[in-house]
């Protein structure tokens, strides 16, 4: 399957250079892209153009998008749900219509920068080394204020049975189920997915630089094809 990878919040396609080897190897094909635009709306059509020019009904994708790009993928997916075959949310979920990624981050001169390090949580920052740090300040770009802030927005119920796979990292994944069992308020979109999986990968908010390996073959067993019951 043609996996398209798009990077969270003050990351590009490079984020995914560890990640993408493994699908590779599984025999699925990569692009990672980097989002562009100045608003929400504009990123996600960059996103739904992707889509456009490499997927049909006939041969739909995989969409794996990362902490604010999560809401991202299924804005796009939205937009064009013949053309998602699955849906790969990494320590991410796109929370309901009308919510927004976090309109609290701080803004300079009309961007967000990378956050100091000491404003995370424990859970987020797990196994994020000193050279990892390095790492993540060396390639972060800063996000347009109105991505950060801009209201998401759904509108074709067909999103709903695309198959979703949750690889959650901070938030144990049996209490992100607990969440969605108990109908959590920013869960209602996942509680509305017809065929939901909920896996857990205990490292931090950056998977894909902290444990890529492991992520990757997390992707792979999400898209591995399901047997078929019998007649």
């Amino acid at each position: 399957m043609h996996v398209i990878l798009v990077p969270g919040f003050w990351l590009d396609a490079s984020a995914w250079d560890e990640v993408a080897p493994v699908l590779q190897e599984a025999g699925h094909s990569v692009q990672a892209i980097t989002r562009t635009g100045d608003t929400l709306d504009e990123q996600v059509a960059g996103i739904v153009a992707v889509l456009d020019a490499v997927a049909t009904p006939d041969e739909p994708v995989a969409l794996a998008g990362h902490s604010g790009a999560g809401p991202m993928v299924l804005m796009a997916a939205d937009r064009r749900p013949s053309l998602v075959a699955h849906l790969l949310y990494v320590d991410t979920f796109p929370g309901p219509d009308g919510a927004v990624v976090n309109d609290e981050l701080p803004v300079v001169d009309g961007v967000v920068p990378l956050p100091s390090w000491d404003v995370w949580e424990p859970a987020t920052v797990r196994d994020v080394t000193p050279a990892v740090r390095e790492d993540l300040e060396r390639r972060a770009v800063p996000e347009p204020a109105a991505v950060a802030s801009d209201p998401f927005h759904y509108t074709d119920p067909a999103r709903h049975a695309i198959p979703a796979t949750v690889v959650s990292c901070e938030v144990p994944a049996t209490d992100l189920a607990a969440m969605v069992a108990e109908h959590h308020a920013w869960t209602t979109e996942l509680v509305a997915v017809e065929d939901l999986t909920i896996v857990g990968l205990e490292t931090g908010h950056w998977p894909m630089v902290t444990a890529p390996r492991e992520l990757g073959a997390l992707l792979v067993q999400a898209l591995a094809p399901r047997p078929t019951a019998g007649p």
